[in-house]
């Protein structure tokens, strides 16, 4: 590869040579003087080395090694550079995937940056200062930055994986993105930002730029919507606010969703809102037991994604319970709490959480749990204090001050302790290798206060609950946009079908009866998981993504035209400085040798 040099002024430095030569040609004109002896001179020898005399030019071969290293340096001076293998411009672009990007009919942000985008990346002039030599990168700033594509090295490529980007993330972490971006890309690549927002500081790099296409605008749009499961039937809650600094009017319809294909139903609710600038409105309904999903919507405006949410029924499946205690008191204290925690079914087969007594046998089943109330005749009143696990689902809510708790003495009780009384353990668990709970409790009424506490029902509601979130099914059923949920499924399932709002079926695997659901656009999500069917919804309730009067056009930063322009060159003067190195050090050397 041939040199370019980049400081064509060094060569001036060539005119040492002619300072060389003229040491060379001028030589020492001498005087002759009559002395006694000769004994006391050193050096006899007429010294032709500089002078006033003009004589004839000695190429010596000294007067060549110093010829080759004044080129050499000059050479050096001049700053040449190759062109190496990775001369392609790395260009990271970060792009804005959150959901206020799609703000807008035919002008949104999103689409207005790929069209500048595709303007930039085709343009002749940065062809020609990128040498038509670029691979583009796209980095996506959601909640967590992700890498969009492998490389794209021609402008058709580059806007065909765009494609990708769909920008329904609740927010976008620019910063993050960046640094993902920088680190990826290297510390020369151009980095190159796509939003809808002013950048956060003043750009003073010369390898960034920033690129707005925001435009402030006025939206009203759904910002919270619960639905909430009580006795006698759900509870809906909707919060609209008007993010505009008018006054502003909407229309609200909240109707039942699946219907018979041609009948007609009445919506829910119908009324028109009239809401003042920067002010929330909140609906609540009550609903009648088993009431369908639910879909409410306003009317349309800039941004279509938060003018509809679906709320699906949370489903309230009791835990089936079996109560195997003889003592009739001990019985009572049981039965009075699960039917204040509202959560329990009692069956005689295929229960899901036994009650025992000291001489009561669980069955053979994997699946169920049991607690196991021990009533031992040697029992002494513990006034505390009590150790208390409190990273246990048991223990949530538990306060035991000023509780007096009677039960047995030993110190040694099977199952890993949750409460103690000193070195006495009160509440123990044991996990079989099925995963179901065996939890034994120590306790004497007689000599208790426990069961006449608020701490009592409390117990008792946080096993329902633990049972509860145990069993098959969905933890939750409606997500905001980027929200996770948990599904368990029944033993032996080993991996479930997702369907999302767009219709695309994903297979995702089970690791140990449980798998994480991120909602990741808008809409229902169905899940197959073996026999069993279950959905979840996905609503875009953000304020702060919905707001879009902050949003604003512009561009920030500069790419220098020498960093583009001398883009995939590296510095050649090293190879110089070496050379003329290695030939001062043989010129030294054979100047020692001579003297």
């Amino acid at each position: 590869m041939i040199p370019t040099f980049t400081f064509p002024l060094g060569f001036l430095s060539l005119l040492a040579i002619l300072g060389l030569a003229a040491i060379y040609l001028l030589r020492t004109r001498s005087r002759r003087y009559p002395v006694s002896s000769l004994m006391l001179w050193v050096n006899q020898q007429q010294a032709r080395e500089g002078g006033l005399r003009v004589d004839r030019l000695q190429t010596s071969l000294l007067f060549l090694l110093e010829l080759l290293a004044i080129i050499l340096l000059a050479l050096a001076v001049a700053a040449p550079i190759i062109r190496t293998s990775q001369g392609a411009v790395p260009l990271m672009v970060v792009l804005d995937d959150s959901f206020s990007m799609l703000a807008g009919t035919g002008d949104m942000p999103k689409s207005r940056a790929i069209a500048a985008l595709d303007e930039k990346l085709a343009s002749r002039r940065f062809n020609l200062l990128a040498n038509r030599r670029y691979a583009v990168r796209y980095v996506l700033a959601g909640t967590e930055p992700q890498l969009l594509n492998e490389t794209a090295r021609t402008t058709a490529e580059a806007i065909a994986q765009l494609d990708a980007w769909h920008c329904l993330s609740p927010f976008a972490d620019l910063e993050a993105a960046i640094s993902l971006a920088a680190e990826l890309g290297g510390a020369n690549a151009l980095i190159l930002v796509l939003t809808d927002d002013s950048p956060p500081e003043l750009m003073e790099s010369d390898r960034m730029q920033w690129w707005s296409f925001g435009i402030s605008r006025s939206n009203v749009a759904f910002v919270n919507a619960t639905r909430t499961a009580t006795d006698s039937g759900d509870r809906c809650l909707l919060e609209i606010t008007n993010l505009s600094p008018d006054v502003r009017s909407t229309e609200l319809i909240v109707e039942a969703v699946g219907a018979a294909e041609g009948e007609l139903t009445p919506p829910l609710h119908h009324s028109t809102l009239e809401m003042d600038p920067r002010t929330t409105r909140r609906i609540f309904l009550n609903l009648p037991p088993e009431t369908p999903p639910l879909r409410a919507r306003i009317g349309d405006d800039v941004l279509a994604i938060d003018n509809e949410v679906t709320l699906l029924p949370q489903p309230r499946k009791p835990v089936l319970v079996d109560i195997r205690i003889k003592d009739a008191r001990l019985r009572s204290l049981v039965e009075d709490a699960l039917t204040s925690a509202d959560r329990a079914k009692s069956v005689k087969i295929g229960h899901e959480l036994l009650f025992l007594d000291d001489t009561a046998t669980a069955d053979d089943s994997v699946e169920a749990w049991s607690m196991r109330i021990i009533t031992e005749s040697e029992t002494s009143a513990y006034l505390g204090p009590f150790v208390i696990d409190l990273t246990h689902p048991l223990t949530e809510g538990l306060s035991l001050d000023g509780v007096v708790w009677g039960a047995g003495m030993k110190e040694q009780f099977m199952g890993t302790p949750i409460i103690t009384a000193g070195n006495v353990p009160l509440l123990t668990d044991t996990e079989q290798l099925t995963g179901a709970h065996e939890i034994r409790l120590r306790l004497h009424p007689d000599f208790s206060t426990l069961q006449n506490s608020p701490n009592w029902p409390i117990l008792m509601w946080n096993l329902l609950q633990w049972r509860a979130s145990q069993t098959p099914g969905l933890e939750r059923t409606n997500l905001r946009l980027g929200d996770l949920t948990t599904l368990r499924t029944e033993l032996g399932v080993s991996s479930v079908e997702v369907t999302s709002p767009d219709g695309e079926l994903h297979v995702q695997s089970v690791l140990d009866r449980t798998i994480n659901l991120k909602a990741e656009m808008v809409g229902i999500y169905e899940i197959r998981a073996g026999t069993d069917q279950y959905a979840f919804s996905s609503n875009a309730l953000y304020q702060s993504e919905s707001d879009l009067t902050a949003k604003t056009t512009g561009r920030w930063g500069a790419w220098g035209e020498a960093t583009l322009r001398w883009w995939g060159y590296q510095s050649f003067a090293w190879f110089f400085l070496l050379l003329a190195i290695g030939i001062l050090t043989l010129h030294l050397i054979l100047v020692k040798h001579e003297t």
